[in-house]
């Protein structure tokens, strides 16, 4: 009974994430819409707590305006990364070692935005430090990909974190 009703639940928790997508990527492209929209299914398939809900819909909200307009509201993505910090457990000496490293790599390659940032150092936070590096290194295979198959003039690593987590989230089972 009890696993049926997780399965009911996580059919729930795709459906809404998948609304909230359908809802942001509408006026996009189809290539935009079906990768937001899977996006949203793994998502759901990893999603276990409410915790991990904030996460994963924050991920979303983010990404597609990161894809659109290669930037994320100030404030709204500071307060959701502010509201993670106090509902997770967290590890601040990781956030604060990779976002120092980070940081600088930002600063010396001119890539990498400070939004960008703050999501690893983020991650690295939620999540174990081994965990961020693994979501940021699938991230810089789907950014590579991305720029290969596209070769855009730059590219929503918010997007790719996302689609970093979600592998990560759905092969380790969640957080």
């Amino acid at each position: 009974m009890r696993n049926l009703l997780h399965e009911e639940v996580n059919a729930m928790l795709i459906t809404v994430l998948l609304l909230i997508v359908l809802y942001l990527v509408r006026q996009h492209s189809l290539a935009t819409r079906c990768f937001h929209c899977l996006l949203a299914v793994l998502f759901g398939l990893s999603i276990h707590t409410w915790l991990t809900f904030l996460l994963a819909s924050g991920l979303i909200i983010f990404s597609v305006a990161d894809w659109h307009e290669r930037t994320v509201p100030f404030f709204s993505f500071t307060g959701w990364c502010l509201t993670l910090l106090v509902c997770f457990p967290h590890d601040l000496f990781g956030m604060m070692l990779l976002a120092v490293m980070i940081g600088g790599l930002a600063v010396v390659s001119q890539g990498l935005g400070s939004a960008d940032v703050m999501l690893i150092a983020l991650l690295a936070c939620v999540l174990r430090l081994e965990a961020a590096l693994i979501v940021t290194l699938i991230a810089c295979g789907t950014a590579c990909l991305h720029w290969i198959a596209a070769r855009p003039p730059s590219l929503p690593m918010i997007s790719h974190l996302a689609a970093g987590y979600a592998c990560f989230a759905l092969v380790n089972g969640g957080l």
